[in-house]
């Protein structure tokens, strides 16, 4: 095990490598370049921008510009912000705490539920039960995120007042977990709800195919309970094809908070990166996007991993 883990740490970094070149020259092809926020800004005149690019390092060699910026992202330096002039690392650090808040809440969350309807609809099959079932997770992954998170706020904020529209916390209170949950009540059930459409029909299929294999129906033959042969003979041979797809959506959540925190104003990396966008702030963009890659390449290795724990057949050394 410890051999596949160190090739596959080995053979992450030549991609790692493509996708920061691929990144920094796509940032600089975009129309307007880095400095595009302060080209229409009053008193802005060709010497200051001049002065700007030199003192950014724009005015040298592309490839200069590269292995500059390349070597500084090894050591943690991904630059100032150009909005902001703050190191780009310290302001994506300082709200990852809050997107960490609302990803490990959902990603629990989406799993338990997950796992009960997969395994109700799989015992349940072609009945009423599982039709709605389905029903529902064919509705959730259908759903764009960003127009189901505004219905939400509209119903239950605006129209009910049933929770806050936006936020962390009440800016009047110090913090309270009470006041904590209810804020995140409605970003986490927009971010649970695809991953719960999506994941449930993956445990459906595998409870399906398990409860028709052969052990199962000795389990069943030699009177075990049912909720026996369910939940610990043909779940955790089950469990083996849906580790590696929850283990990636758990890392694809970075994307899903991008939405989510911008229509409820969370303080998170998701709105950071949208407000550099809108702001053309190069290094926040590359610093996020370049940590995201770095997740969801561990996120790869780990459910390798996982699965051959799981699995005593698969041997990778």
């Amino acid at each position: 095990m410890s051999t596949f883990i160190l090739r596959r740490v080995l053979q992450a970094v030549p991609v790692l490598f493509g996708i920061s070149l691929l990144l920094f020259f796509m940032m600089h092809a975009i129309p307007g370049g880095p400095l595009a926020m302060y080209e229409h800004q009053p008193g802005m005149t060709k010497q200051l921008l001049a002065q700007l690019k030199a003192n950014f390092g724009l005015n040298q060699p592309l490839w200069v510009q590269y292995w500059k910026w390349l070597a500084g992202a090894l050591q943690g330096n991904f630059g100032y912000s150009y909005a902001y002039g703050e190191p780009a690392l310290k302001m994506v650090l300082q709200r990852l705490p809050a997107t960490l808040e609302l990803m490990v809440s959902s990603y629990v969350i989406a799993v338990i539920i997950s796992f009960v309807i997969g395994v109700i609809s799989a015992n349940k099959q072609y009945s009423f039960t599982d039709y709605t079932l389905t029903i529902f997770s064919y509705f959730g992954v259908a759903m764009p995120t960003f127009w189901l998170g505004l219905m939400v706020l509209v119903i239950f904020a605006a129209d009910l007042h049933w929770f806050p529209a936006g936020g962390i916390s009440s800016t009047s209170a110090g913090f309270s977990l009470a006041d904590r949950v209810w804020h995140a009540v409605l970003p986490v059930s927009i971010l649970a709800i695809y991953q719960i459409a999506h994941e449930s029909r993956y445990v459906r299929s595998s409870m399906i195919d398990a409860l028709h294999e052969d052990y199962v129906r000795t389990a069943r033959a030699k009177g075990l309970k049912k909720r026996v042969v369910t939940w610990k003979h043909a779940l955790r041979n089950a469990l083996l094809p849906v580790t590696t797809v929850m283990i990636m959506d758990g890392a694809y959540l970075f994307g899903g908070a991008l939405i989510t925190e911008s229509i409820f104003s969370w303080p998170g990396m998701g709105r950071l990166f949208a407000q550099a966008i809108s702001q053309d702030d190069y290094p926040v963009i590359m610093c996020e996007i370049s940590l995201l890659s770095v997740i969801i390449i561990i996120a790869n290795i780990l459910s390798d991993v996982l699965y051959a724990y799981m699995d005593p057949r698969v041997r990778y050394d």
